[in-house]
């Protein structure tokens, strides 16, 4: 019967199949690749300590800090965190839709008992293993997953994560939102660089000019502070002395700061070698990735017996 349909199958559509069954096989192969390679990169690369890595590619093993400053709040639960990953979706007749979704990209720490080191999140790979899911009547919570819309909370692990979930008798809207926490044991693997002087005044420069910039949005505080001879504009002496006051606040905060970590871990920018960050062990990684990779493997298999089963009955 099936045979029957294919071989009166249009053209057109008989194609499109193919090659969408056939693009959807070649990237579970990819993907297969991609993850072996992640794993076999994890395996290969060794531990450092902060203290003594080299600069370059390295593997560091410790547990979650902060920095000093602003504090880092998870956007749905306000929860103090080192690091978050957020999405709200709706719930409509065909199952739940994403309104909105969000990660973080703040600078927190990675400590070790040879020193820290600054961790930039943006571009990577991240695991966490807490999420939690709750649900609410607005597209805004107005709490968190223990004081929302719910009675009681289910947990239950998957994939390496620890999910807790907390019923509800109603709530057309699901929040969705995982934390890396204070202490919390952390692994990354990345470009290890330490900062030198030549950073520390390129730092300062980019933090000059966003002073300044924070500084023109409020023009009237602008003109209070700097407005000498009063005409409601500043001019050229004015504006050095703005510029000075930006870069004298920037050098004392500087200075303040240099007690903090001189390391940071980073991206690569390249595919090959990816920044990776997770709680979970080395080991419970490295198997992960392994999974991926036979069940993306399998994914293509089975993919492309399909496509030749369409082509041998269409053609054969």
């Amino acid at each position: 019967m099936m045979v029957r349909e294919i071989t009166q199958m249009g053209d057109s559509a008989f194609w499109f199949w193919v090659a969408l069954l056939a693009m959807a096989a070649l990237l579970s192969l990819y993907f297969s690749f991609r993850n072996l390679h992640r794993a076999r990169l994890i395996e290969d690369t060794p531990t450092s300590r902060i203290r003594s890595a080299h600069q370059g590619y390295v593997e560091l093993i410790g547990e979650a800090a902060i920095m000093k400053g602003e504090p880092i709040l998870a956007p749905l639960s306000s929860t103090p965190c080192c690091w978050w990953r957020y999405k709200v979706e709706r719930k409509h007749e065909k199952g739940w839709r994403t309104q909105r979704s969000g990660i973080s990209d703040s600078l927190f720490l990675l400590k070790d008992e040879t020193g820290e080191c600054i961790i930039d999140p943006e571009g990577a790979q991240v695991s966490p293993s807490e999420k939690n899911i709750w649900f609410g009547p607005n597209a805004t919570p107005s709490a968190g997953p223990d004081l929302g819309v719910g009675t009681s909370r289910n947990q239950y692990r998957m994939m390496g994560i620890n999910i807790s979930v907390h019923n509800t008798f109603g709530g057309d809207y699901r929040y969705t939102e995982e934390t890396i926490m204070l202490g919390d044991p952390l692994y990354a693997i990345g470009l290890f660089k330490s900062i030198g002087e030549i950073d520390r005044q390129a730092m300062r420069e980019e933090m000059i000019k966003g002073r300044l910039r924070q500084w023109k949005t409020d023009h009237a505080t602008l003109l209070e502070r700097f407005d000498r001879n009063r005409d409601g504009q500043i001019d050229l002496d004015e504006w050095e002395s703005v510029r000075r006051s930006a870069t004298h606040e920037v050098v004392r905060e500087q200075m303040l700061e240099d007690q903090q970590p001189t390391h940071t871990l980073s991206g690569t920018n390249s595919n090959r070698r990816p920044l990776l960050i997770s709680t979970k062990e080395e080991f419970d990684i490295v198997r992960r990735f392994r999974r991926f990779a036979i069940g993306t493997l399998m994914g293509f298999f089975a993919l492309g017996s399909i496509v030749v089963w369409l082509l041998t009955a269409r053609f054969l």
